[in-house]
Formats: structure tokens, C-alpha cells, sequence
């Protein structure tokens, strides 16, 4: 049985790399991936069809053609769904995908068949092949042409089996007219198709070489993946190493003030070793004066946009969670780092080998270090989310590591709610209410939590700075039992992580997300280009080392 399955297996590599290479099938699976609303677009052709069976060929059996149309619906979902899961290989979905291409082409033909024969206007659907050129861009020239020679093949050999059992399209083949004008059907669509996809092609390889020709300091621009107020983030290839990277560049437009920020950030954030911290793998600036900072890239997703996409957290899963924030903030704290900023936006949820959750705390920007210069804005300026903010960062104050626990409170809260606190208020009424009051319990906005959620969450989120708990150790001792009110265990996130993606989940390890409304922090704004980013940023050279 293994050695048939290993042959099989061997057949279907041989298939594959004579349709194209893996690269080429994995950016087509890649395109099937990103599909949203598309993906039902062969389903819309049923008003077109019952338009062709009522209007124009009123003979023709209903069943046949609508059949023929139902058997094409699911597939581009099926195929959007393989794309998304982790357990299918991207090439085998790639090749999938093109034969799906040449299995509706077949459905189009046997309509067809009910819908003129030979003269059927529903040859015309091909050309809509020619908009799904991204389909095939992928793929080089010589294997384009034998996936469309692919399509007019299966629709002459349909054309030429009906001949065989039908007496009218058997009658059209030996008419001279109509016989001229389906060659001249075909020729026309084979040029239209055959050009548009080459063309897409071409256009695809330019781009392609001028993203090549895009380079920052030993990285190859590939394309941008966040944008904030004074930097942008781009995914890029380390050249060195062969990895893809978050490479985050400083506009060339920003302060002194934002290049104070860069630097501390990367100056902070080097300075940690916390596998639950993201690892800055390289700090500096172009020949020409553009800064920059490699950060590993990561697959997964902010706690943000998950409760955004999910909904409240499993506080097992929560718990968990923000045990690991702890273990990076406690190294933080140690080495006289404060955060400042902690947010679920900030925090970032990965798959592990093991198939666990493994969380990354971002954005080092902020931080306040010891011994260091700690004002970073102009005078009467907060810096922070504020709905994440401890009521003392209000009042323009040094904040100390209590700061950062009472963002994770914060945070944890809004997890297991779905809720920020103090939701509905912003500006100064919001400071105001975080600086005098509680907010609601959790247990009040979700039923059925322990209240004991409710002592650790409104704790870490009292007002009074000495009513909080006194350091990370102290609030991970309180977190743990927490965990064992309702468990989440590895064998839960490997189920969850097992599911099919959404379109565009990757995110890059420190790219700017939008905030709520009433933040302070950058949010996602305006559009840019790489060459308005790679402009050299002055600086103080007597602060700024590059190693």
C-alpha cells in the first residue's frame, strides 16, 4: 500500500511540474487565498443562463444548463477553503486551481451544447478567463499558452462529441457558414485570451523586476504591509540571512522627535532576549540617510483583531495569554524598560511548533528606560492609547512599571469582554472616569465568568497606584489560578490555529493597526510610497550608532 501511494505521489509531483514549477503553483494558490466575494463569481452566471433559456433559446433543456452551473458553484469556495488551510500544500491547491480552470471550461461547453452548438454565444464566456489573468501572471509564457490550448481543446472536443449524437450540431459541422464562423469564434477568442494573459503577464514581470530593483541596506523591498504616522512597514527579503523580514522605515518627513522615538525603540527592544518579546534582528540607516529597523516577521494576529474578528476571548485562552505578556514585561521591568503603550494591537498571537499559542509583545517605541531622556513630546502631549492608558499617564507624569500592568489589565479586560474599559467615552471625560472609578466588572458584561476575573481584572485596573499589584511576579501568582477555572490547553490551539485562514491574516510582527476612536497613538492614515519613504531622515549623529 505504501510503495502504490509513494507512486502516486510521484505521479502527482511529474503532473505538477509539467503544468509549472512549485514557486508558480504556491503564488497561484497564494491568489485563491486572497479571494473574497469572488470566489462565488461562477454562481452569478445562473441570471445569464435563465436569461438564455427563457429569451433566447427557449427549446433548450432548463435542467441541462442549470445543472451544468450548479456542478461549477462550489468549486472556487472548495478551493478558496484549501488555500486557507495550513495542511495543503500551496502547490497541490496551485495545480488544483488550474484544473478547476479547465473543469468549468468543460461545464461551459456542454451548456453551450443546449445553447446553439457551434454558434452559442456562451463561447464568449471564455473571455472572462481573460480577467482572471492574475490567475496565471504566476506562470511563465509557455505554460500559459498550454493551459488555454488546454481550454479550446475541451470545448472542441465537446463540440465534436455532440456532433455525434445530435443531428443539429452534427448539421452545423457540415455547414460551411457555420463551421467559418465558430473557427472564426475561436480564433478570435484564442488571440483575445492568448494576449490578454500575456500582457498581464508581462505587466506581473515588470512590476516584479521593479521590486527586485527596490533595495534598502541589504533588504528587497517587497511590498508594504502597515502604515502609522511617522513610519511605514514593508515586508522584505534579508539578502544575507534568506529570510523575509518586517523592515520598518522612518519617513523622511518625520521630527526629531519621531527619530528619537526610532531609536529608543530599537535601542529598548535589542536590549531584551524574551522569546515573548519581538526580535529586532538589525538597527540602522541607509548610505543615503533612510532608518530602519528588521524585525522578525510573524503569522498570526494582534489580540485586537481578533476580538474584532472573533469576539471575546476564551479566558483560559486570555489567562494564558497574558501569562506570557508577563514573562516579557518581567524582563522589561528588570532591566528598567516601562512599556508605556500595552494594548491588545501591541500584543501578537502566533502558531508554535507545537501547535500552542506563542505571544510576541511590539512596539518598544515609547518605552521609558532608566537613566534615560523620558520626554518625548512636546509639553501638555500624552503618549498612549487611552482607553489602555493608566489614569496617571493623564496627568503627564513619569509612570513606572504599574503603567504596564494596568494596560494589561486593560487588555485582558477587553478579552474577555469584547469591551474596552470605560467603553463610550473618550477625551477628557474618559480620563477623568479612569482616574476616579472602577469601571464595569467583567462578570456583569459576560455571565458566567468567574468573579474571581472580576478581583484580578479591577485590581490591576484601580486607580490607585498602590492598590495595584506591586510588580509582574505578583500578578502572575494571581493569574494562575485563574487559568484553572476553565483551562485552555494546547491540544484547543492547535484546533483553533487548524482552521482556515481569512484573507490577508499575515501581519507583520510591528505593523501599525488602527485604532478605536479617541486614540492617541498613530493610526493607519493617508497612502505613501516606497519613494516617499526612503528619504534620508536628519538626525543627531552624536545619539544615533548604527551597528
Amino acid at each position: 500500500m505504501s510503495a502504490r501511494l509513494r507512486r502516486a505521489a510521484e505521479t502527482m509531483h511529474t503532473v505538477r511540474q509539467n503544468v509549472a514549477s512549485d514557486a508558480e503553483l504556491a503564488a497561484v494558490a497564494d491568489h485563491m487565498r486572497q479571494l473574497g466575494a469572488l470566489r462565488w463569481a461562477w454562481a452569478f452566471g445562473f441570471l445569464f443562463d435563465l436569461g438564455a433559456v427563457t429569451l433566447v433559446f427557449p427549446d433548450a433543456r432548463w435542467g441541462w444548463v442549470l445543472g451544468c452551473r450548479a456542478l461549477g458553484v462550489p468549486m472556487q469556495p472548495m478551493l478558496v477553503r484549501l488555500a486557507r488551510d495550513r495542511r495543503v500544500k500551496a502547490p497541490t491547491v496551485g495545480l488544483l486551481t488550474v484544473a478547476n480552470t479547465i473543469y468549468l471550461v468543460l461545464l461551459m461547453a456542454l451548456q453551450a451544447v443546449e445553447l446553439g452548438g457551434l454558434l452559442s454565444p456562451y463561447v464568449f464566456q471564455m473571455l472572462v478567463f481573460m480577467f482572471a489573468g492574475a490567475l496565471v501572471v504566476f506562470v511563465r509564457p509557455s505554460r500559459i499558452v498550454g493551459i488555454v490550448s488546454c481550454w479550446f481543446f475541451v470545448w472542441v472536443a465537446v463540440m465534436a462529441a455532440a456532433g455525434g449524437v445530435r443531428d443539429d450540431i452534427a448539421a452545423q459541422w457540415r455547414d460551411p457558414r457555420a463551421l467559418g464562423l465558430f473557427v472564426g469564434y475561436m480564433s478570435l477568442l484564442a488571440i483575445l485570451t492568448g494576449g490578454g494573459l500575456l500582457s498581464a503577464y508581462r505587466i506581473a514581470r515588470l512590476r516584479r523586476e521593479l521590486d527586485a530593483a527596490r533595495k534598502l541596506a541589504g533588504y528587497r523591498i517587497k511590498m508594504r504591509i502597515g502604515i502609522g504616522g511617522m513610519n511605514e512597514v514593508w515586508l522584505a527579503w534579508d539578502e544575507l540571512n534568506h529570510r523575509d523580514v518586517a523592515l520598518k522605515i522612518l519617513r523622511g518627513s518625520s521630527t526629531t522627535e519621531a527619530v528619537r522615538r526610532f531609536e529608543r525603540e530599537a535601542a529598548a527592544t535589542r536590549a531584551l532576549q524574551s522569546p515573548h518579546t519581538v526580535r529586532v534582528l538589525d538597527f540602522g540607516a541607509s548610505d543615503d540617510g533612510v532608518m530602519y529597523l528588521a524585525m522578525e516577521y510573524l503569522d498570526g494576529l494582534d489580540l485586537e483583531k481578533y476580538v474584532l474578528e472573533h469576539g471575546a476571548m476564551h479566558p483560559g485562552r486570555a489567562v494564558n495569554l497574558m501569562l506570557q505578556a508577563c514573562r516579557s514585561l518581567g524582563e522589561a521591568h528588570a532591566r528598567g524598560i516601562v512599556h508605556r503603550d500595552i494594548k491588545p494591537s501591541n500584543l501578537y498571537i502566533v502558531r508554535a511548533d507545537d501547535g500552542d499559542d506563542h505571544l510576541k509583545l511590539l512596539d518598544f517605541g515609547i518605552a521609558r528606560v532608566a537613566n534615560g531622556d523620558t520626554r518625548l513630546t512636546a509639553e501638555g502631549h500624552t503618549l498612549g492609547t487611552p482607553h489602555f492608558m493608566a489614569p496617571e499617564a493623564f496627568q503627564n507624569v513619569d509612570v513606572d512599571a504599574r503603567a504596564d500592568l494596568y494596560g494589561l489589565g486593560a487588555t485582558l479586560y477587553y478579552l474577555v469582554t469584547g469591551q474596552r474599559p470605560f467603553e463610550g467615552l473618550s477625551g477628557w471625560v474618559l480620563a477623568s472616569a479612569s482616574t476616579s472609578r472602577e469601571p464595569t466588572a467583567p462578570s456583569a458584561l459576560r455571565p458566567g465568568l468567574p468573579t474571581a476575573f472580576d478581583v484580578v481584572i479591577l485590581r490591576l485596573l484601580s486607580p490607585d497606584l498602590d492598590a495595584r499589584f506591586a510588580s509582574v511576579k505578583a500578578l502572575e501568582s494571581a493569574l494562575l489560578p485563574l487559568a484553572a477555572f476553565e483551562p485552555w490547553r494546547r491540544e484547543d490551539a492547535q484546533k483553533w490555529w487548524a482552521r482556515p485562514l481569512r484573507p490577508a491574516q499575515a501581519v507583520p510582527s510591528d505593523a501599525p493597526t488602527a485604532n478605536h476612536r479617541g486614540s492617541l497613538a498613530p493610526t493607519r492614515q493617508g497612502t505613501s510610497n516606497l519613494d516617499d519613504a526612503l528619504q534620508p531622515v536628519p538626525h543627531d549623529s552624536g545619539k544615533f550608532r548604527p551597528e
